[in-house]
């Protein structure tokens, strides 16, 4: 049996921008997905459903492609399928697959809230179709690097978000650790830059308590730029430009020039919200910017907003603490978990 694990991601700086050829600054979270292919006694695929546990058999090849035997299972069924279908693509010749048993357990993305289970946003799907790829190439016996792993696993990803992504959590949750991260003008080449982690910078990563659709945010994005094109252009500007400060900034370790970029950033976001009325900022989050400034950190949504996660960061290690607080005793969760950790990790029992 194969078993793989991926992290998630928090994105520290350039979301948005990084659609445009900005660089993008990303941070993997001690939060894993995992994956397991075995090898099928049942003369055909079976996909588990790690929630339900329930067994959803299919059927590939390459001549017929891909197609469920019975009721299609959705959410991670549709990753499987998105990951098998990418292989058709990408790897045309590698021949017959054997049948396979594969799950796939995002379970740590969630939490309960008021009887609820709610999805942290996080990067689950990207987390988990990576630790499938990382699970089915060694199941299969394919040496593949990272670099190779990057790009099957983006295309894959695209595929399942039809066409959508800009590869910055699967970069996340394959290399882990922080990265500088940056697409190409044709959307089809990632460059990934392993960063330092700058002295004395304290990120402390807080959930809004809301989900959010990244599609329905890019897609009131754009709505904009078809409005307005002058304006649109002129704000992506600006973010692009804050970008690559914080780039340049994150790479000479200077800790001061990293928190003024991010907070001149932050402010363009909030100046994007206000003239594109996205919906970046929440509620929730001008609660969590109050709290934070009021202990004198700086505070920012992380992502495409709209709720899920922002961060508030700051040079103290006390002010730190009492922003910690300030969020829990506000009934805020905060993720105590490592940033920084390791990427993609797949282990064989041979």
């Amino acid at each position: 049996m194969s078993d793989a694990s991926a992290p998630g991601k928090l994105v520290i700086v350039g979301e948005y921008a990084i659609l445009h050829e900005a660089p993008a600054i990303v941070t993997a979270v001690g939060v894993h997905a995992r994956a397991k292919v075995s090898s099928s006694t049942d003369g055909s695929g079976v996909f588990v459903d790690s929630a339900s546990n329930h067994e959803f058999p299919f059927r590939f090849d390459q001549q017929q492609g891909f197609h469920w035997s019975g009721n299609d299972p959705g959410g991670r069924g549709g990753i499987l399928q998105a990951v098998l279908e990418t292989f058709l693509e990408e790897m045309p010749d590698i021949g017959s697959f054997p049948p396979l048993r594969i799950s796939m357990d995002t379970g740590s993305f969630y939490r309960a809230v008021q009887a609820e289970s709610r999805k942290l946003g996080l990067g689950s799907s990207a987390a988990v179709l990576v630790a499938l790829v990382g699970a089915l190439f060694d199941a299969l016996g394919l040496d593949v690097d990272r670099e190779g792993a990057l790009r099957f696993c983006t295309a894959a990803h695209r595929n399942f978000q039809g066409g959508q992504g800009s590869g910055v959590d699967i970069a996340a949750a394959i290399h882990g650790g922080v990265l500088g991260v940056r697409v190409s003008a044709a959307d089809t080449n990632i460059s990934v830059d392993r960063l330092a982690w700058p002295d004395g910078l304290f990120i402390l990563p807080v959930w809004s308590g809301e989900s959010a659709s990244t599609v329905e945010l890019l897609s009131r994005l754009y709505a904009f730029g078809d409005r307005n094109p002058d304006a649109f252009d002129s704000q992506m500007q600006i973010l692009k430009s804050l970008a690559e400060l914080a780039n340049t900034a994150w790479i000479e370790q200077s800790t001061q020039k990293v928190l003024t970029a991010v907070d001149e950033y932050a402010q363009a976001l909030r100046s994007l919200d206000r003239k594109a009325t996205i919906g970046i900022i929440t509620d929730a989050h001008e609660q969590l910017r109050m709290l934070t400034e009021h202990y004198g950190a700086r505070y920012k949504t992380s992502g495409a907003g709209g709720g899920d996660f922002g961060f508030a960061y700051t040079d103290s290690l006390d002010v730190a603490d009492a922003v910690r607080k300030a969020f829990a005793d506000a009934g805020f969760f905060v993720l105590e978990l490592p940033l920084a950790t390791v990427g993609l990790t797949v282990n064989s029992d041979g």
